[in-house]
């Protein structure tokens, strides 16, 4: 018996909690750019462990954004995975930079360090370097800190997946948008994300200056502070008590954007981040379910199982099989079989490089991803969200059994 008549691979989880956290903006003074944003802020930077968090109005712009202030720019070049979303590569095009790619690791699924390192040696040097936290599992942020290090370029974290993940390193835990590794990260809370605000993003640095940056260009690049205003108009300055406080001056210093959010949303965000650890420990208990129930196809070759890499403890976001080489069923049509079943899976993702935007310089060039080439083949995402109950996973689990198991 199908327990939901349409299985999502992800979606949000609500409780009457946050359906109040909601109504009680929606009663009181403030809607937007109220208390309810500076509380979503600090609240996320507390939880990774950041100095500065800017909440803005998705996962995109807070990647653009980052970039910007990052001055990247005509003539610079900008590394990332091609196994993301469009945005990855999308932030550095927006700035006018040049986006190119470097291949996954096997292991992880992640930007491979050693390519990073091969491209630099080989290549040339980026200026910006984007390692996306694929499925919630933790980029190598140390090996490429290091590589930063040696090559001069800058780290950006796309941790759109990866909220409430963690990596060992020297014997320490570091939470992902922590920043310890990187110059900046970013966060998404799109409703299919672990935790949403309907739509909606953060940027987190330890950099004072960044911070300053990315708070000018997310809001118009106004600025109100009295302290920092620049120009010296003769109707706003006074020789004797320095620059004036009319409470209704503003300046323009900056070409920035309305990348705000609003107070219904950080207050939806406020109240799902109390649960996130609950979140994760139920996607965790969902990859483990799934995992034990294909191991036998794995020893086979007829499937993959997703990485869980020594040293991290993921908030998986997403739980994507793989189709091995003992595999009877092609991908699309185990797509298909599955849909006809009300199980809604989703391929994650079509390598960026593949996408007419950028493959008229990398369409004959597909050797240069092995690794991804051989993952997109056969990947297919199964349903992964806390609300799944046990015979929810279980109709899954024995939909795709029955469908991949030698007959």
């Amino acid at each position: 018996m199908r327990p939901w008549k349409k299985i999502p691979y992800s979606r949000q989880s609500i409780n009457q909690d946050d359906i109040e956290a909601v109504c009680s903006v929606l009663r009181s003074d403030w809607i937007t750019q109220g208390p309810k944003v500076k509380e979503f802020e600090e609240a996320l930077a507390e939880q990774c462990g950041a100095k500065h968090c800017i909440v803005v109005s998705n996962g995109t712009v807070a990647l653009q954004l980052a970039c910007m202030a990052l001055e990247i720019g005509p003539g610079d070049l900008g590394l990332t995975s091609p196994l993301s979303f469009l945005a990855s590569a999308n932030c550095i095009a927006y700035c006018g930079g040049t986006p190119d790619f470097v291949d996954i690791d096997r292991a992880t699924l992640c930007l491979s360090p050693d390519g990073v390192r091969r491209y630099c040696e080989e290549i040339k040097i980026p200026k910006v370097v984007v390692p996306v936290d694929f499925a919630g599992i933790p980029a190598d942020l140390p090996g490429l800190k290091k590589l930063s290090e040696k090559f001069g370029f800058f780290l950006l974290e796309d941790a759109a997946h990866s909220i409430g993940s963690t990596y060992q390193c020297e014997g320490r835990e570091y939470k992902c948008g922590s920043c310890h590794h990187t110059d900046l990260a970013i966060f998404s809370f799109h409703p299919v994300k672990s935790i949403t605000t309907g739509e909606g993003g953060a940027v987190l640095t330890n950099n004072d200056r960044l911070a300053k940056k990315l708070r000018l260009l997310s809001n118009h690049g106004v600025e109100r502070g009295v302290s920092r205003f620049l120009s010296k108009t003769v109707n706003y300055w006074d020789e004797t008590t320095g620059w004036s406080s009319s409470p209704w001056y503003y300046e323009m210093q900056a070409l920035g954007f309305n990348a705000r959010i609003t107070d219904i949303q950080c207050a939806l965000g406020i109240s799902q981040l109390k649960r996130l650890e609950t979140f994760k420990k139920r996607r965790q208990e969902i990859v483990g379910i799934y995992n034990e129930a294909f191991v036998p196809l794995e020893r086979e070759e007829i499937v993959t199982l997703p990485p869980w890499p020594e040293n991290t403890d993921p908030c998986f976001h997403l739980y994507p099989l793989r189709l091995g080489v003992n595999s009877t069923v092609r991908r699309d049509d185990l797509f298909l079989e599955l849909r006809k079943r009300g199980i809604y899976c989703q391929v994650h993702y079509i390598p960026i490089y593949r996408q007419p935007f950028y493959g008229q310089d990398h369409e004959r060039d597909f050797g240069r991803f092995p690794e991804t080439e051989k993952y997109f083949a056969g990947c297919l995402s199964l349903p992964l969200f806390p609300d799944m109950d046990h015979a929810t996973v279980q109709y899954v689990i024995d939909a795709v059994i029955g469908l991949l198991s030698p007959s």
